[in-house]
C-alpha cells in the first residue's frame, strides 16, 4: 500500500511538474508587418510655423509571411501629428483598433518623431478581446506618409481626404497570456 501510495505521488508531482507549465507559459509570437494606409481629417494652423493634423489613418495590416490571424486585419487610428513647417520636424500620437477576420479586436498606441514624410518611434500593443484578451507587445515602428508635403499648401481648417502612407512593424513580438 506504501509502494502504491509512493508512486501515486511520485507521478501526480511528474505531471505537475512536466505538463503544466508548458501550457501556463504565454504563447510569444514576432511578426514583420507593413500596412498601406488612407488618412482623413482636417489640418490646422496652431501656431506661426506648425500645424496639425487631427484625424484618423485606416488601412489594412499584413503578415510577412502571412502565418497569423492578424495577417488582413482592419487598421482604425485616430491621431494627432504636429508639423513644424521651418524645420521639417513632426511628432505624431495615435490609438489603434485593429480587428480580424473572425471580428476580435486588439488595441494599440503609437507615438513617433522625425522628419516630413518619415516618422520613427513605438508601437504598443494595449489590450485586447476574445483571444487576444490580456495582449503585450511592441514592436519599433516607421510611417511613411506624403501628409507633410500636402500641408504646405493647405489652409487652416482644411479637409484631408486623400493623403496615403505606408506604416512598418519590423519586429512586432507579442504575448498572450496561457489559457
Amino acid at each position: 500500500m506504501i509502494i502504491r501510495s509512493t508512486f501515486l505521488t511520485v507521478m501526480i508531482a511528474m505531471i505537475f511538474t512536466t505538463v503544466l507549465p508548458a501550457n501556463l507559459q504565454a504563447e510569444e509570437k514576432t511578426l514583420n508587418i507593413l500596412a498601406p494606409w488612407e488618412a482623413a481629417g482636417q489640418i490646422f494652423k496652431v501656431g506661426p510655423d506648425t500645424v496639425q493634423f487631427i484625424g484618423t489613418f485606416q488601412g489594412i495590416m499584413y503578415i510577412e509571411d502571412g502565418s497569423d490571424e492578424l495577417d488582413a486585419a482592419l487598421l482604425v487610428c485616430p491621431a494627432t501629428q504636429e508639423i513644424n513647417m521651418a524645420t521639417n520636424e513632426t511628432v505624431a500620437h495615435g490609438r489603434c483598433m485593429i480587428t480580424e477576420a473572425d471580428g476580435n479586436r486588439v488595441y494599440a498606441e503609437f507615438i513617433c518623431k522625425g522628419r516630413v514624410g518619415s516618422c520613427d518611434g513605438t508601437f504598443k500593443l494595449t489590450a485586447g478581446e476574445g483571444p487576444y484578451e490580456g495582449i503585450q507587445g511592441s514592436s519599433p515602428m516607421v510611417i511613411r506618409s506624403a501628409l507633410g508635403g500636402m500641408a504646405v499648401d493647405m489652409d487652416s481648417g482644411s479637409v484631408i481626404r486623400a493623403a496615403k502612407g505606408l506604416a512598418a512593424w519590423p519586429n512586432l513580438t507579442y504575448t498572450l497570456p496561457a489559457n
